[in-house]
């Protein structure tokens, strides 16, 4: 159990506070001490002390400080604003003396952690400076190391071309040929060797690799087996909780058509999920089949996977190919559904030529009924557009107009000021060529001047007239409260 310090003692000035704190710390060093000094908490503990204080008021924490002395920690701490504090700690509840000091240690964790980036930060950036001019220090030492090498082996080259230049002037001059190097001769020559025969290349062949079925694409090598087969149980659970699983399919059953009534079932009894799965199945039995993707589109509108729908859709239209009468509903029908699911996608636009274009197939009263009703969305949407559209260009004019009225103004404050500046320099050309001219003026500026500071002098008495008289009428309000 820690000893929690009550027997502290405190005193304060205008704009210091001095804590002295009980603890024995003799021959103590200071690393061991945690002292923690914030805007308004102090907290110090060694071994099982500990003193802790909320303070009434908050400090400067960077110029206060602690001090460990062999019997008592002092704490010198400046503060904030000049004044005397009537306590050192707020006169509060136990639970709000606990979440004032919460937040305040959350406060200056976030302070700690800021300090801390910028300390992160400023380290990193020295470290890259340091890397670059170790870089820029090695760059130079192997340039001189360079530039010393290419001098020698220049002055070595220099001096050797300069020694073959005066031997074949020499040789030259003496008329006698340049002295060729003799050739290396062998004094027996060597029996050759009998060159091998070189191997025929093998033919070439094919082979054929059987790689163990799996269900993931990751090799067999990274495979987690158990995780694997718990992933793929909990799948076929929760197809079996949906009402149809491939795998429960015998192989006398695996038909599209068997497939499909199945579905069809799954479809009447208002199970879609198990539908689509049913349908699925019988398209990766037939891909061609194309009842199964008009009876998927039905599940997933039914389902709300408008664009799944739609893709199953055009799927079955381009298998409803070529196009005569024996399709025409079924055409109709495709048409329609892909027009409403793509209405459902907030593609108006795109969906009411589809509908229309069903209608003028067969007319059918559930998408005539959709029609009607997209077009009027449609129309209201326009509506809105084009009333935004128009809102959006009378802000741009209204901008533009503001715009050019702003520069109209500057033109005409511009101009404004270029005749003041010529009538100014105009007039002190007249008072310079009229002295007594000038000092009038002069006479009459100051004259201006001096009403001027009078009528603000008597403005102001006016001011401080009404400030007194509201402040006087402030304290007989709080004289009758009382």
């Amino acid at each position: 159990m820690p000893i929690v310090i009550k027997d502290y003692k405190w005193k304060q000035s205008d704009s210091d506070i001095i804590i002295t704190v009980p603890i024995p710390l003799k021959n103590v060093h200071e690393s061991k001490v945690d002292v923690f000094i914030s805007s308004r908490f102090v907290k110090v503990s060694y071994e099982q002390y500990y003193f802790e204080a909320v303070l009434e008021r908050p400090i400067n924490k960077q110029t206060s400080r602690c001090t460990l002395t062999n019997a008592d920690i002092v704490f010198e701490l400046e503060k904030a604003e000049i004044g005397e504090w009537k306590c050192l700690e707020p006169n509060v509840s136990k639970k709000e003396k606990l979440e004032m000091k919460k937040q305040l240690l959350e406060e200056s964790f976030k302070e700690i952690q800021e300090h801390h980036k910028t300390r992160s930060d400023r380290k990193h950036e020295l470290k890259r400076v340091a890397v670059r001019k170790q870089i820029d220090l090695d760059s130079a030492h192997r340039q001189r190391i360079d530039d010393v090498r290419k001098m020698e082996e220049k002055k070595a080259l220099g001096d050797l071309e300069e020694f073959r230049k005066k031997v074949a002037n020499k040789l030259r001059n003496s008329g006698q040929k340049a002295i060729q190097p003799v050739p290396k001769t062998t004094t027996c020559e060597e029996p050759k060797k009998p060159i091998p025969e070189i191997p025929k290349t093998r033919a070439t062949a094919s082979l054929e690799i059987d790689f163990t079925p799996r269900q993931f694409p990751t090799p067999c090598r990274e495979s987690k087996l158990e995780e694997e087969h718990e992933y793929l149980t909990k799948q076929a659970e929760a197809r079996r909780s949906v009402g149809f699983v491939s795998e429960d399919i015998r192989p006398e059953e695996r038909n599209p058509h068997f497939i499909k009534a199945k579905g069809d079932e799954f479809l009447k009894n208002k199970n879609y999920l198990a539908a689509i799965s049913a349908y699925s199945f019988g398209i990766t039995l037939s891909k061609n089949f194309v009842d199964l993707y008009i009876s998927r589109s039905e599940a997933h509108m039914a389902q709300g996977n408008y664009w799944r729908a739609a893709q199953d859709c055009s799927t079955a239209l381009e298998l409803l190919s070529p196009i005569c009468e024996a399709n025409l509903y079924e055409r109709a029908l495709c048409t329609g559904r892909r027009g409403e699911a793509l209405c459902e996608l907030n593609m108006k636009k795109q969906g009411i030529p589809e509908l229309e274009f069903s209608l003028k197939l067969i007319d059918q009263e559930h998408y005539r009924e959709v029609l009607q009703k997209e077009k009027v969305l449609y129309e209201n949407q326009l509506r809105k557009d084009e009333e935004n559209r128009e809102k959006r260009l009378k802000e741009e004019l209204e901008k533009k107009a503001e715009k050019e009225r702003k520069k109209k103004e500057k033109e005409l404050e511009q101009k404004h000021k270029e005749e003041h500046e010529k009538q100014n320099k105009e007039k002190d050309e007249k008072l310079k060529q009229n002295p007594k001219e000038e000092t009038k003026q002069k006479e009459i500026e100051y004259k201006q001047v001096e009403s001027n500071i009078k009528q603000e002098a008597t403005e102001q008495n006016k001011d401080e007239t009404k400030q007194k008289n509201i402040e006087h009428e402030l304290i007989e309000l709080k004289v009758e409260e009382l």
